[in-house]
């Protein structure tokens, strides 16, 4: 696979399609992981209205725990591109995101670097246990960020990530011969803080 890979920087080098950065691309230990744990936190709000009783509204704090981890390859000295896979821990849900993810160095000083981060993809519902008939379907997720990262170039560090989690999902409840349909439209929106070791 390296041969292969400098075969084709020197064919781009002489040819002049390669930038410079794929030529040094080329060059490098291109696999990379990212693997991190977390919480999400949010308010939810919601609408009462027992026993026909006025609707009352009410907010709630949420604190949920989510892990997730990044395989991927650099495509430039400081972009990284691949897969993610995740759990998130909702009070109602459990839900899978697999998304298409990338990591960007933004500054990088001495052992230290600033890096964004965004993973988009789709929640699946895999390990979800529905109760009383009812169907929870996952839906499309979108995750920015930004993070620090400690450590040397090419080894091992560790790393804070503080991100934005928008992830969205339906559940299906059973009908009876008074309702034709009857579904919920979720969307939770989240800030996440994370924390990693990435090689």
């Amino acid at each position: 696979m390296k041969k292969l890979s400098r075969l084709i920087a020197l064919l781009g080098l002489m040819l002049g399609i390669l930038p410079a950065e794929a030529q040094d691309a080329a060059n490098r230990n291109r696999f990379t992981n990212h693997t991190e744990v977390g919480a999400l936190f949010g308010k939810v709000e919601y609408a009462t209205n027992p026993y026909g009783n006025p609707v009352t509204y009410g907010r709630q704090t949420k604190t949920n725990l989510s892990m997730q981890t990044f395989n991927g390859l650099y495509v430039a000295p400081k972009l990284a591109a691949g897969l993610t896979l995740g759990l998130d821990w909702y009070n109602e849900a459990i839900i899978n995101p697999v998304a298409l993810g990338a990591r960007y160095d933004l500054l990088a000083r001495y052992n230290a670097r600033i890096f964004a981060t965004v993973d988009a993809g789709y929640g699946f519902t895999w390990f979800n246990k529905d109760l009383n008939q009812n169907n929870l379907i996952g839906g499309w997720m979108i995750n920015p960020g930004i993070g620090w990262r400690l450590g040397r170039p090419g080894t091992g560090g560790f790393t804070i990530a503080l991100t934005y989690k928008r992830q969205e999902a339906t559940l299906k409840m059973p009908l009876d011969r008074a309702i034709l349909k009857q579904e919920e439209s979720r969307i939770y929106n989240r800030l996440g803080v994370r924390v990693g070791i990435v090689f």
